[in-house]
Formats: C-alpha cells, sequence, structure tokens
C-alpha cells in the first residue's frame, strides 16, 4: 500500500484505542463497565448492533459468494430485520424492565445458578468460535496481501480491540463501532461509485450481463418434484 494509506490505518487504530481508554472514565462500578450507566443514547447503540451484525466474515465471504454463487445468501438478511423488530418489541423491554446486566442472569432468577453457569459457558464457547473465523478471515487476507505471517495479522487486529474493550467496557466498545459502521458505510460507498465509473460497460449492460450469468438470483425456486403417476 502507499505510505498514506498506512498512515491512515495507523492514525485510526491508535484514535480508537485512545478514545476507548479516554471512554473508561466512569466504567469503573460494575453498571459503568457493563451497561455504561445506562446512558447511551439509542441511535449509538442502533449503530453499534449494526456494527457488530457487519464482520469481516459479512464482508469478505458473502461478497465472495456472491461472486461464485450469486445473491442468494440475501435470503437470509431479508429475515434479520423481522427478527430484530420482534426482539425489539418484545425481549429486549422485558429485559430491560427486569434490570438485569445480562440475559443469563435473569435466567439464574428463573431457575437456578447451574442453568446460568451452562448457558453462559455454552455462549462463551460458541462466540470464541465465531471470533477466531472472524479475526481469521480479514487475517488471511493480509497475508496474502501483504506476505505476513498469519499470526502477526490476526495479532494486528485483535491486540487493538482487546485492548480498548477490556479498558473501555460497553461503553468504548459502543463508540468504537460507531466510529467502525461509519467508515464501513463511507468506504462501501466510495467503493460502488469508483466501480460505476471505471465500468468499461454501462450500468444496465453490467447488471444484464450479471443476471445472464446467474449472479444477481436471490431465490431460486427451480426444482423438479416428481410426477404422479
Amino acid at each position: 500500500m502507499h505510505p498514506l494509506n498506512w498512515a491512515i490505518v495507523i492514525v485510526y487504530l491508535v484514535y480508537v484505542v485512545w478514545d476507548g481508554i479516554r471512554r473508561s472514565k466512569g466504567t469503573h462500578e460494575i453498571e459503568g463497565y457493563f451497561l455504561a450507566n445506562r446512558n447511551l443514547p439509542w441511535w449509538a447503540v442502533g449503530l453499534s448492533v449494526m456494527a457488530t451484525q457487519l464482520s469481516a466474515v459479512t464482508m469478505i465471504g458473502t461478497t465472495g459468494q456472491g461472486a461464485t454463487d450469486g445473491l442468494r445468501f440475501v435470503q437470509f438478511y431479508f429475515g434479520l430485520p423481522i427478527a430484530m423488530v420482534i426482539l425489539g418489541v418484545t425481549l429486549v423491554p422485558f429485559l430491560h424492565g427486569a434490570r438485569v446486566f445480562t440475559a443469563y442472569e435473569y435466567l439464574e432468577r428463573r431457575f437456578d445458578p447451574r442453568t446460568r453457569s451452562l448457558t453462559a459457558f455454552l455462549f462463551l464457547i460458541s462466540r470464541g468460535l465465531s471470533c477466531g473465523t472472524i479475526i481469521a478471515a480479514p487475517a488471511v487476507v493480509f497475508s496474502a496481501m501483504f506476505g505476513w505471517n498469519m499470526l502477526w495479522s490476526v495479532g494486528l487486529i485483535g491486540i487493538p480491540t482487546v485492548i480498548y474493550t477490556m479498558v473501555g467496557g460497553v461503553q468504548a466498545v459502543t463508540w468504537a463501532d460507531v466510529k467502525q459502521i461509519v467508515l464501513i458505510v463511507g468506504a462501501l460507498i466510495a467503493i460502488v461509485i469508483a466501480i460505476l465509473i471505471k465500468l468499461p460497460v454501462g450500468t444496465d449492460e453490467a447488471l444484464r450481463l450479471a443476471g445472464a450469468a446467474g449472479r444477481m438470483r436471490a431465490f431460486d425456486f427451480s426444482f423438479n418434484p416428481r410426477s404422479s403417476r
């Protein structure tokens, strides 16, 4: 990459870590650390949720899948907003009214500590495996682009995240997510504009060619049921 690109990446990482540490003020108590003292603005929480859903696996995996298999994977994303709305009007107000720090705390109240420990353990295992994949995906890209060792690539991605998360708690994570979603959306808009400008054919022709190649198919209802005789 150009030295200017490296400077932007380094400055961004340093700023995210510094801002996360700066926002650690007021997180010394358990409610401040886990719930940000319950004073985060709604729009910041919403953007944080969006950034959490949009991981490196989404950016790398779905683009590759779309290039090789078409847009059938978007069927999942059609249902996701509906699920979020249902949870937002049912489960979220319920847990907020229960004044708990986690859903697992409520499970302990409702059942017993063993239920809380089991479900929390299963969640941590699943998230650990998921985070390993999420970090490995961009690390593979870094390793292929720059010839870096995979361990160094994983460290570059994971260490700053661990630092601001451990030090700043939910407050730092939320505002880091806000910065990241703004950066991601801005970059995606810039990429789309650059692609449209540099297309060797018109947009209509490009979409027609993609459709003819089966890359624009979001739903595939073609099946051959056995004819009844």
